[in-house]
């Protein structure tokens, strides 16, 4: 929850590398900073509320409040992802003059086509509702959604400085152009790869547009709530897919154990069944170097060329 913080403590330095007359944005988690930064270039500092934990379940700190404070724009991704802790902050914050951009909220409402809609109707066995609601926040993991999301951010920053609007504009589309190589560079990944025997499990509901990008099918996953691991019967029935389904790789996450994952894999090899495990980050979250304050700018689109080469390895 977000608390107070003592009025003798001395406000952390959020945005002390800001420079005058540049936008402050603050953007809630790694993949929006990345965009962000593409687009903001010298014209605006971007500053990512979060870095080494990821949106799902974050219950707001103290220092946040320093960070939005100081900021002339808050960027969030919206459809349920980063909402709740959002909102309990916009309640909180005491900045009047900040303005806010719900990138998939405008997507929805602009293309709600690029919006894939859950597939899962069900609780997840404690009574719970599914955590993400009706649509796949995890929109910054398809090129095609990723360059709709600069575009919106782009033309965001162009209201809150008109005079640099073109330049804006101009740097979301160079940020399309990156996304449409990286549309390019899959594709090429996995030619040659049966379409038909391109089944995976998942660590968590997050590859979706990842997986429609480049022409393979989630079949199961064992998270349906991000951090709930499956139960008893939950595992066999991901074993039931693997076996119907044909499926030779099961994807897992850097920010959870895979050890589920291992235990299905040795028990189906025991049925003479082998499946490779393979890990696939969703880029919820990113490291920070010593002494800086955000992620490298790179990692977005760095991890998403290694997330296909990892993958399309594992299909070999």
């Amino acid at each position: 929850m977000f608390l107070s913080v003592a009025s003798c403590s001395r406000p952390p330095e959020y945005w002390k590398e800001a420079k005058p007359g540049q936008i402050k944005v603050l953007v809630t988690f790694p993949p929006l900073y990345a965009i962000t930064y593409a687009i903001a270039g010298e014209d605006a500092y971007v500053l990512s509320m979060l870095s080494g934990q990821g949106p799902h379940g974050y219950e707001g700190a103290a220092t946040d409040v320093f960070k939005v404070n100081d900021a002339d724009l808050l960027i969030y991704n919206g459809l349920t992802l980063d909402d709740d802790f959002v909102g309990r902050m916009l309640r909180t914050h005491q900045n009047r003059k900040l303005s806010r951009l719900n990138v998939g909220q405008v997507l929805k409402k602009e293309d709600d086509d690029l919006i894939q809609k859950n597939k899962h109707k069900h609780d997840h066995g404690d009574g719970k509702p599914c955590l993400h609601g009706p649509h796949d926040p995890h929109i910054w993991l398809g090129p095609k959604q990723a360059t709709a999301m600069a575009r919106i951010i782009a033309a965001k920053l162009g209201e809150l400085d008109p005079v640099k609007k073109d330049k804006f504009a101009q740097r979301a589309k160079a940020f399309g152009e990156k996304m449409s190589e990286i549309q390019t560079y899959g594709k090429k990944a996995f030619d040659g790869i049966d379409k038909e025997n391109r089944n995976i499990l998942t660590m968590h509901e997050a590859l979706e547009y990842f997986a429609e990008a480049f022409d393979f099918k989630i079949v199961g996953s064992f998270q349906l709530r991000p951090g709930m691991d499956a139960d008893p019967v939950a595992m066999s029935q991901l074993a039931a897919i693997v076996k119907e389904k044909n499926v030779r790789v099961i994807a897992v996450e850097p920010q959870y154990s895979s050890a589920q994952a291992e235990v299905l894999r040795d028990s189906l090899k025991r049925d003479k069944i082998d499946v490779k495990i393979v890990t696939i980050d969703p880029l919820e979250t990113a490291p920070i170097a010593t002494g800086s304050v955000n992620p490298d700018s790179a990692f977005f689109l760095n991890k998403m060329r290694e997330n296909i080469d990892a993958l399309a390895k594992a299909f070999q």
